[in-house]
């Protein structure tokens, strides 16, 4: 997980309740790894202790004792240690062992051999007895042992290496060092200042630099977390006007199915992101002709939806005074090239479908051929015949007019308008969807009506790309004559 990802999650949290979490994610980590080597520290200890002494004793059975737990800790580890409860398991891990480790310090039931020898005795040293076939025996030497403040020392490098807040730093290491000076003070019997000095000024030094990472840590932490807590608040505002904006350019587009003089449209738009590029309309020009429009804006995002509130302003406008297909491209072409950036062009089809003599009458300008099935034979036809597309030139009405399409548009007719969002539509595989499968599904559903026939498509689509990501805008726009 990457740490944008990683904050989205702690930023979803209040700020001590996301750096609580933040130290227990790595402490459920160290704290599988440092057991392993408790694990193994305890198998030496009692491996040591039986040899030594080729009998059982009261610090072999504690030795034996924290292997078994531990090892059956390890076992259940996955199952017993979460997020939730990992610091309390690190807790009890390190009270219990620094009182099991003095404890088999203190029992070792060698008098001159203990664990730690007592200040002034002799530690066992290991020697080779040449005169007993090789036979490995403990003799004394003259080493000097170390007070029971190591022990503070070792678990305040544990305190160092898991992640604590300031005020569990205290209490642990307030734990390791009473627990050691109690076992020097009562137990010891033979107590000096100089034998626990070194010890304890080593733990103090950790014990400074444990407290100075936990601040360092947790002053990153807050700056990270504040600073991906703005950024989050300024996209969640951008994503909610995106969304607006989305609600808006929606309710921009007509209804799904409607039925105007004797036409049956039935059309929809899924936008790719939060705001599309493609857009549909239809308008009732007269009492006997009905205007249909399609169009894709060069990519797809905010730029794109604002041009289409343009155009479908303009479309509006237009239609007050004019319906002839290739003076009203010529109108929206010039509008285009007045106010959007050069580089923005627009695919559009602005088809008039007269009713009185059965013609359809459209302009294409550079947009993908629709498709239209005869409703008598039920054969498909591409109609190919394309212009320049919006944008690209000044001047679309006098250098376009052969371009211009009229055909019959007769009885159970339907043409099919759509954007690339259809045939370029892509699987996991990273096939698209293509002409051909469209050509296939239109051949074996001509017969369906044009609400049908758009539930059907859409239904194929879906099914072809199953949970690919969508990657552009997909519309779909069937006519069909009653």
């Amino acid at each position: 997980m990457n740490l944008l990802e990683t904050f989205d999650h702690y930023i979803s949290l209040p700020k001590n309740e996301a750096y609580n979490e933040y130290l227990d994610v790595k402490n459920i980590r160290y704290l599988k790894l440092v057991l392993n080597l408790f694990i193994l520290l305890y198998v030496i200890l009692f491996s040591v202790n039986l040899a030594d002494n080729e009998s059982y004793n009261f610090a072999l059975l504690i030795a034996l004792f924290a292997l078994t737990f531990f090892v059956s800790f390890r076992i259940l580890y996955k199952r017993k240690v979460s997020i939730n409860n990992v610091r309390k398991f690190i807790t009890f891990f390190l009270i219990f062992n620094l009182i099991a480790l003095i404890s088999i310090d203190i029992f070792y039931p060698n008098e001159e051999g203990n664990l730690l020898p007592k200040s002034g005795e002799k530690t066992q040293l290991l020697k080779n007895d040449s005169t007993d076939s090789g036979r490995l025996k403990v003799s004394v030497g003259t080493e000097d042992k170390d007070s029971y403040m190591v022990y503070f020392i070792l678990f305040i490098i544990l305190i160092l290496i898991f992640k604590f807040t300031r005020i569990e730093i205290i209490q642990l290491s307030l734990i390791s060092f009473i627990t050691p000076l109690f076992a020097e003070l009562f137990i010891d019997g033979n107590f000096q200042t100089e034998d626990i000095l070194p010890g304890m000024l080593i733990g103090i030094s950790f014990f400074v630099i444990a407290l100075t990472s936990e601040s360092k840590r947790r002053k990153k932490f807050f700056e990270q977390y504040d600073f991906y807590f703005r950024k989050n608040t300024e996209n969640l505002r951008m994503k909610k006007e995106l969304n607006y904006a989305r609600e808006i350019q929606l309710s921009m587009l007509p209804e799904r199915e409607a039925i105007i003089n004797d036409l049956s449209i039935a059309g929809i738009s899924v936008p790719a992101n939060e705001v599309g590029g493609d857009y549909f309309d239809y308008f009732r020009i007269s009492d006997s002709e009905v205007g249909i429009f399609i169009c894709d804006v060069s990519g797809h995002g905010v730029a794109s939806g604002l041009l289409l509130s343009g155009l479908r302003s303009c479309m509006h406008l237009i239609l007050e005074d004019k319906s002839d297909p290739r003076t009203v491209i010529g109108k929206l072409n010039r509008m285009i090239r007045k106010t959007q950036n050069k580089k923005m062009f627009v695919t559009a089809i602005f088809a008039v479908f007269n009713l009185e003599k059965n013609k359809c009458m459209l302009y294409n300008a550079g947009h993908l051929p629709p498709y239209k099935i005869s409703g008598e034979s039920k054969e498909i036809f591409k109609i190919k015949k394309h212009g320049i597309a919006l944008g690209a030139i000044n001047n679309l009405e006098t250098s376009d007019k052969e371009n211009d399409v009229v055909f019959d548009f007769k009885k159970s007719d339907k043409i099919i308008f759509y954007t690339d969002g259809v045939n370029e539509a892509m699987n996991n595989a990273k096939t698209e969807y293509g002409l051909d499968n469209l050509e296939l599904f239109l051949n074996h559903n001509a017969d369906k009506n044009a609400a049908e026939l758009l539930d059907s498509l859409v239904g194929d689509i879906k099914k072809f790309t199953g949970d690919s990501l969508q990657r552009d805008d997909l519309t779909l726009l069937i006519v069909q004559r009653n």
